[in-house]
């Protein structure tokens, strides 16, 4: 008998926005339109500036089962909001690759604990 893999609907999402690191200026558009990049730029900043977290972040989608988690992380996201981003088809690949790492860790625990078991004779 081997380890039976996860799938979505036995695992919980969350999603979280964290600060973002990589500067804004240079990173957050490459139009090849100095002035409309600057703009795109400027407004990024002012919403950050209202507390606006999304307009410039980190996402972080974490698949959850039990006591065991696994995340998927996407920077220089600059976003409306959850809503926003949920929107795009990158929320979608985060949870796929959550509840593959998930699955992954899962497995290599199961395979250590078997190891481990020992058969009656």
């Amino acid at each position: 008998m081997g380890f039976k893999k996860l799938t979505a609907s036995e695992v919980t999402f969350s999603i979280v926005a964290e600060a973002e690191y990589i500067p804004v200026r240079g990173n957050a558009m490459a139009s090849g339109d100095d002035a409309a990049d600057y703009e795109a730029e400027c407004e990024i900043q002012g919403q950050l500036a209202r507390g606006n977290m999304w307009a410039w972040c980190c996402v972080v989608v974490t698949a959850t089962w039990g006591d065991w988690s696994a995340s998927d992380t996407l920077g220089a996201c600059s976003y409306a909001d959850e809503a926003d981003f949920k929107k795009g088809g990158y929320y979608e690949d985060m949870c796929d690759n959550a509840l593959a790492a998930l699955n992954a860790d899962l497995a290599k625990t199961y395979e250590a604990l078997a190891a481990r078991v020992e058969v009656a004779s």
